[in-house]
């Protein structure tokens, strides 16, 4: 894997934001906050069900405003599942679709066609910054099939990297 010099994406354009982060190519880049455990997602859970609009649906349910943890934890403890929980967090404009796929890691997909204007970029900055502030954890951004390595190490290096209140990105593309 090679190593990348970061940028601080503040120094970025939202033309170089948008062709490079929120790329037009048909894959949906995933948001992720690793290494988290059920404190960190009950706490998750409360500022988004306090702070956003959500949608949330668990088996063949109706939608529901709140995320229901107790659902999504009922879910993980019965591996024969056959319908996961699904929530949709509006941020702005834009949707970041969460499937609670693991207990380790907060997941969620955005749509790249959802970035229409410089507003749109700064909306999901501030929830991502406000996810890593309020867990103490690095949050990233990835390509859709990033790998995940050891000593949580991603090929190819991720789209945004937020931590300790740095937003940065690598400048692999120059």
């Amino acid at each position: 894997m090679a190593n990348y010099m970061q940028v601080n994406v503040a120094e970025l354009s939202w033309e170089e934001v948008k062709e490079h982060i929120y790329t037009l190519d048909g894959s949906l880049p995933d948001t992720y906050v690793l290494d988290v455990n059920c404190d960190d997602w009950y706490m998750w859970v409360d500022f988004i069900n306090t702070n956003y609009k959500v949608v949330f649906r668990y088996t063949n349910e109706q939608e529901h405003e709140k995320i229901d943890f107790a659902a999504v934890l009922e879910c993980w403890n019965n591996v024969d599942a056959e319908n996961w929980p699904l929530a949709r967090i509006f941020v702005g404009d834009i949707q970041i679709r969460c499937f609670f796929l693991a207990e380790d890691i907060i997941d969620g997909d955005i749509d790249p066609r959802e970035f229409k204007k410089p507003d749109d970029h700064l909306q999901l900055i501030h929830y991502l910054t406000s996810i890593s502030k309020l867990l103490g954890k690095q949050v990233v951004v990835l390509s859709e099939g990033t790998r995940i390595e050891d000593n949580n190490r991603f090929n190819p290096e991720p789209l945004l990297t937020i931590q300790q209140g740095g937003i940065w990105t690598s400048e692999y593309w120059l």
